[in-house]
């Protein structure tokens, strides 16, 4: 949903963050008056699950909880200026309360963040200000629908937000109003139908709306982002243990580690890779585009930095001792301790939290609550109490495959699930109210492998159980573990990557309104490309380049996992010229293109043609700042790649899990400082790809060497390699659509 305020008091910086739900719950009247010379943080966060009249959401709560945290670790926001409110203290007077209380208690230097988590609707445009669809945009309290009780209207919110007299006040929305089904039983989408009772919004008018069209408007001084356009649905589902907005999951994410100083711009394009990897995660063929709205002076400016910089680099939860050998990570469940998940352990009152480091990694074993019991490395590390611990490695997607039957004859069902366990040793049939990694259906006589979403065809079987059994058990257990490809990620790097495919349009400026308004959309839809037919012509739309761009000097290692769960390490490889960013190396803060040029004899020796299989591959680049770590990435990718082709088509699970199970330990190692990672005696040399790895599925076939360029620096040009004894790394993807 797109929201748009009137400023009627001057200049104002509001960064809207309508979530859905919100978690937490303090009194609400805990907050003190703001002082204007003190320039106090304060936030209000609303979040609702359990509505009265219309459907229940399951990740609001958890959406305030989490950006309750990030506040207050990663911002500085006093815990005593946070007012959250949840489900039954929700109501549309509640609401209406807490949100005119807020804007009374803010002084001229506050920083305000309001943020809503919940469902949001529609109703009739009873006053002309919004000539496009006719509606205005709602938001549903915990009793609306019911009785007399009507939606709280962006008008109503207009002359709320207007007499905000701080420029520094932030508002988002992850809630929708028009959306598209989805198969997904485990998804849910943040709307509900249009409010017809007209009635109720004519009857009580509220002060200051039905004289808006007397006004004259001023400019619209404000950031606004929200978690889908209009006519999209914003989502609501499993992540990372437990249920979140999508959209506040990811803004969550971007915030917990954005630079000081970041523009809505960065934070943004933070919530848009995030998003990217939930997509991957769920094999959806799309997602939500969310949309930030400002005007065009305040999309660079700095959001969150108004009053005071943040007291720390990245959002962190508290470590306790525990038995011996164990700690305990306080709340940790709120910011992703999930069982499985790694973190790197700091001092008490650490706020850098420098990249290798850490006294410490702990390894999350089990839950309590929502304290996270965790095994530290080394056992014998003596770690004080109040110590701070970051995320360095998200959990794995675990050890079974949960897969459920979607839309299959009673009368198939019971065989269908039979040979499927046969098949497939560490399957999971999972019911309705469990979150899939794949679903089976049947069309005809043809078994359909579907992904996650209910709507992504990974694959069609014909033949008998056996034959289909068996083509459904190869792809679903290759990507299932290739996919664990894409769990191995960062959260504490200082690295940023850029990442885009090479003819993806530029990014252009964003549309301007008649108010001043520049609107800047998500990009979340995933790259097209069309597999090569022999004795085509090599274009832009069948061979695959990619812009790179590390904030340092970096080793880079980019890696591609088809839709049938193939890995193939794309670069370096065997075919790239000596000279061409020898060893993957790139200078910071230039853009690099990989494969330089698409015609003849270029300078890096190769290109990446697409061939079978279609469906949706996705491309992973890693960078590290130090040539060990790079090393051991390519040398793991290559294991995998010689475990799958050993197999000829029959998976071993167990040895697929194992070569993911070494790399995300040898990263994990990283993190802590004391613990010296051995290289791999037997590796190959550094950058080299076997010729039998070249042939797995989706490889692109590779070409003659060249010498021409069309965009990047002569590589050649290489400066000193990037030194230091804190090694980083830090990874990001892209999706792509590949179609005949």
């Amino acid at each position: 949903m797109l929201m748009r305020y009137s400023t009627l008091t001057g200049t104002v910086l509001l960064l809207l963050v309508a979530i859905g739900c919100i978690a937490a719950h303090d009194q609400v009247g805990a907050q003190q008056p703001g002082s204007p010379s003190g320039g106090a943080k304060r936030a209000l966060l609303i979040g609702i699950n359990k509505y009265r009249a219309v459907p229940k959401l399951q990740g609001s709560l958890n959406d305030i909880e989490t950006m309750k945290r990030v506040l207050v670790s990663r911002w500085g926001f006093p815990e005593e200026n946070i007012r959250t409110l949840t489900d039954e203290q929700a109501t549309r007077d509640g609401m209406l309360t807490a949100l005119n209380l807020i804007v009374n208690e803010t002084g001229p230097l506050d920083t305000v963040y309001i943020h809503y988590s919940g469902h949001g609707s529609q109703v009739a445009d009873l006053n002309g200000d919004e000539p496009d669809d006719q509606l205005d945009e709602t938001l549903v309290p915990q009793d609306g629908r019911t009785g007399a009780i009507p939606d709280i209207t962006d008008d109503e919110l207009d002359v709320i937000f207007g007499r905000l007299p701080t420029k520094n006040a932030f508002i988002v929305l992850d809630s929708c109003h028009s959306g598209t089904a989805t198969r997904s039983l485990d998804i849910r989408t943040r709307s509900v139908p249009q409010d017809i009772r007209v009635d109720l919004y004519q009857a009580a008018p509220i002060p200051g709306v039905h004289t808006r069209g007397a006004i004259q408007l001023l400019p619209a001084n404000f950031v606004l982002m929200t978690g889908a356009a209009s006519h999209q649905e914003a989502l609501d589902g499993p992540v990372e243990g437990r249920y979140h907005g999508f959209f506040s999951y990811a803004l969550s994410k971007s915030l917990s580690s954005t630079p000081v100083g970041a523009t809505p711009r960065e934070i943004f394009r933070g919530v848009e890779t995030e998003l990217k990897r939930i997509q991957t995660h769920f094999g959806r063929a799309s997602m939500p585009e969310p949309q930030l709205e400002a005007p065009p002076d305040l999309l660079e400016q700095p959001l969150l930095g108004a009053a005071g910089n943040p007291p720390s680099r990245l959002a962190w939860v508290e470590v306790k001792p525990a038995a011996a050998g164990t700690i305990t990570l306080v709340n940790g469940l709120i910011l992703g301790a999930a069982p499985g998940s790694t973190w790197a352990i700091y001092p008490p009152g650490e706020t850098t939290f420098t990249p290798g480091r850490a006294l410490a990694i702990a390894t999350v074993m089990h839950l309590d609550g929502q304290h996270a019991q965790a095994k530290l490395h080394p056992a014998g590390k003596k770690i004080q109490d109040r110590s701070r611990a970051v995320a360095s490695l998200p959990a794995s997607t675990g050890e079974k495959i949960p897969v459920h039957l979607l839309n299959v004859p009673s009368s198939q069902r019971k065989q269908i699930e039979q040979m499927l366990q046969k098949q497939i040793p560490n399957l999971e049939l999972v019911g309705p109210e469990q979150a899939p990694r794949y679903m089976v259906s049947t069309q005809g006589s043809t078994i359909q492998l579907l992904a996650a979403d209910g709507i992504q065809l990974v694959g069609a079987f014909d033949g008998n159980g056996d034959e289909w059994a068996a083509g459904v058990a190869m792809v679903v257990s290759r990507s299932a573990h290739a996919s664990e490809l894409l769990t191995l990620d960062n959260p504490s790097s200082q690295l940023k990557i850029d990442l885009r495919v090479a003819n993806a349009p530029a990014p252009g400026k964003p549309k301007v309104g008649t108010r001043g308004i520049a609107v800047v959309a998500a990009d979340t839809q995933p790259a097209r490309y069309r597999i090569r037919k022999p004795g085509k012509p090599r274009t832009a739309e069948n061979t695959l380049q990619l812009q790179v761009k590390v904030n340092a000097d970096a080793y880079i290692s980019i890696v591609d996992v088809d839709s049938e769960g193939g890995v193939n390490l794309l670069f370096p490889n065997d075919y790239a010229k000596p000279s061409f960013y020898p060893e993957g190396f790139v200078k910071g803060g230039e853009t690099v293109l990989i494969p330089d040029s698409l015609h003849d004899s270029n300078r890096a020796g190769f290109y990446w043609d697409y061939s079978p299989p279609k469906g949706m591959d996705t491309v992973r680049v890693f960078s590290s700042t130090d040539l060990e770590t790079a090393q051991m990435i390519r040398q793991r990718i290559k294991e995998l790649q010689a475990t799958a082709s050993k197999t000829a088509g029959k998976i071993n699970s167990r040895a697929l899990g194992e070569s993911i199970d070494s790399i995300r330990g040898d990263l994990a190692k990283r993190a802590a400082r004391g613990i010296v990672a051995i290289s791999d005696q037997t590796s190959h040399q550094p950058g080299l790809v076997s010729a039998e790895a070249s042939t797995e599925p989706g490889t692109p076939p590779l070409a003659v060497p060249s010498t021409q360029s069309d965009i990047v620096a002569t590589p050649e040009v290489i400066s000193t390699p990037p030194a230091g004894p804190a090694p980083d790394w830090a990874a990001t993807s892209i999706t792509i659509k590949v179609e005949g």
